[in-house]
């Protein structure tokens, strides 16, 4: 009997002092993290130590925690309290842990029901009131818990408006501690459906149509949309360069499910992402003064850049030549790769960055040259033309396909604006050449005509005889680099696709060398 009572005594020692398993969540990059919240209490002297690589916002978590369980009603215990984040090699970041590790001390310390919760993901700040408050980054951790399977959360209600468009779980949205002890403790709430309240609003966007004239851009925009050719525009301040780029979105395809996910977990984990809106593809449009990790994205905690905020959508640099060289150099590796490569010592990230990229500048320094009557205003020596163009490298001009001149505005076509193609109308063009891509690639590795490499250029692209010579006869009389003549062939087999051809002819060639033209008026 002695010994029985002597193991039962054992038994029962260890199962109390099991320590308390909540399931929450951090972030990693722009991606979400599940972790463990484990929290032991033990006799001591009064302590409250958090370990597994928190940072300096976990750690400050101590306060708001014991601050919104005494606010909250209940006692903060006395003794030598251990918080274990797991797993313990991979650092946490940001205040949303404020919740898991409150409920855990109340359960731990036996004043609310010991139950099991890890069916639930449960992450929040706490305020020292005891209240929730809004985080960023719901999305990547919502979907981060659907692919691992745990699709119950818990989370402040102040959030509940970013999930508006993914409904892939059982919500529970609180607004306090003492709420969310309720329902742990009740379970008397079914998860929040969304039935429609607050409708998402479309963002205006520009259209072709409030664009006088211009058809020839007009055209280069619409290519640059069917196989996603990347554009440099020039001419003369006030011609309408700026608006030909920010209509682009206006004609490029509407979002895929798997595009929409990705825009807003980015957006959701830069604090971006409001859900008021519907989503649509980013337009992003840095100043010439951004810096090299604004630009690109990084730092201590890895954030998103403006390449990447991009991401399915188009990046345009308004003034081009403006930026510091050495941020521009940093477009190389992403316009190539389509993901940014982040090294950290704790780590390596990955960036996404699949973008349209749209630059625009003037023809010189002063703006006036190729200007038409204007022209001999220009006040520019061609030393000092060769000296301002010469801000965008070689390296970064070789990843742009098509280059176009956008002229002054003409009188006679402000009177004639009735005349302007719409955007739904090159969109429906746009549409068009995608599903003949489609179909085109859709056994391959490629999504679009400009993607294609090496020898599937003439495996796929159909070019007729008489164009391979044509384009032959071009790379000698125009000195072409490789990457010179390859993209002539991307270009033109956007063309054909546009005009529903299913090969590639000698007319489309002699258009898209149109489109390979510099300032000075030279074939690269």
């Amino acid at each position: 009997m002695v010994s029985n009572y002597f193991l039962l005594s054992i038994i029962f020692k260890e199962v109390i002092s099991l320590s308390i398993e909540i399931i929450s969540a951090t972030h990693n990059g722009l991606d979400g993290m599940l972790i463990t919240v484990e929290v032991d209490i033990n006799k001591g002297m009064p302590t409250f130590s958090i370990v597994g690589l928190p940072d300096a916002a976990i750690k400050e978590s101590k306060e708001r925690v014991r601050s919104a369980i005494v606010n909250s009603g209940y006692e903060f215990p006395l003794g030598r309290i251990t918080i274990n984040l797991a797993p313990a090699d991979i650092r946490k970041i940001g205040s949303l842990l404020d919740l898991p590790i409150a409920i855990g001390i109340l359960m731990k310390s036996n004043q609310i029901k010991t139950i099991d919760l890890k069916e639930y993901i449960i992450f929040g700040e706490l305020s020292l009131g005891g209240d929730l408050k809004e985080i960023k980054g719901i999305l990547p951790i919502i979907f981060e818990g659907d692919s691992k399977k745990k699709n119950n959360f818990i989370f402040p209600i102040n959030n509940l408006k970013e999930l508006r468009n993914f409904n892939i779980g059982n919500f529970y949205p609180f607004k306090n501690l003492n709420e969310v002890i309720s329902f742990i403790e009740n379970k008397d709430l079914l998860p929040y459906i969304f039935d429609g309240e607050g409708k998402s609003l479309k963002k205006e966007v520009f259209n072709y149509s409030d664009i006088i004239g211009q058809s020839t851009s007009k055209r280069v925009m619409q290519i640059s949309a069917a196989g996603r050719h990347n554009v440099l525009l020039y001419g003369t301040p006030g011609s309408g360069k700026t608006m030909l780029a920010r209509a682009l979105p206006s004609i490029m395809p509407p979002l895929s499910n798997k595009e929409e996910i990705e825009i807003a977990k980015i957006y959701s984990a830069s604090g971006l992402f409001c859900g008021d809106n519907d989503i649509i593809r980013p337009f992003r449009n840095p100043h010439h003064t951004i810096t090299r990790t604004a630009l690109v994205g990084g730092g201590k905690e890895i954030k998103a850049g403006e390449i990447t905020l991009a991401h399915n959508g188009v990046l345009f640099l308004d003034e081009i030549l403006e930026f510091k060289r050495e941020v521009l150099e940093v477009l190389r590796e992403p316009l190539e790769e389509k993901v940014i490569n982040i090294n950290r010592i704790n780590g390596s990230y990955k960036l996404p960055s699949n973008f349209l990229f749209i630059a625009a500048c003037n023809t010189c320094q002063c703006g006036m040259y190729l200007g038409g009557a204007s022209d001999s205003k220009c006040i520019c020596s061609e030393s000092e033309r060769k000296r301002y163009m010469s801000r965008l490298s070689r390296a970064l001009l070789d990843r742009i396909d098509l280059l176009n001149f956008v002229p002054k505005i003409k009188y006679d076509e402000i009177n004639n604006r009735n005349n302007n193609i719409s955007s739904k109308k090159m969109k429906e063009n746009v549409l068009r050449s995608r599903e003949i891509q489609k179909f085109r690639f859709k056994n391959t590795i490629y999504n679009y005509n400009s993607e294609v490499k090496g020898k599937d250029i003439d495996n796929l692209f159909n070019i007729s005889k008489s164009s391979k010579l044509l384009i032959g006869s071009f790379y000698k009389n125009f000195d072409l680099t490789m990457r010179g003549y390859d993209k002539l062939l991307r270009i033109s087999r956007t063309i054909a696709d546009l005009d529903g051809c299913e090969n590639v002819f000698d007319y489309h060639i002699i258009e898209a060398l149109g489109y390979r033209k510099n300032i000075e008026g030279e074939i690269v």
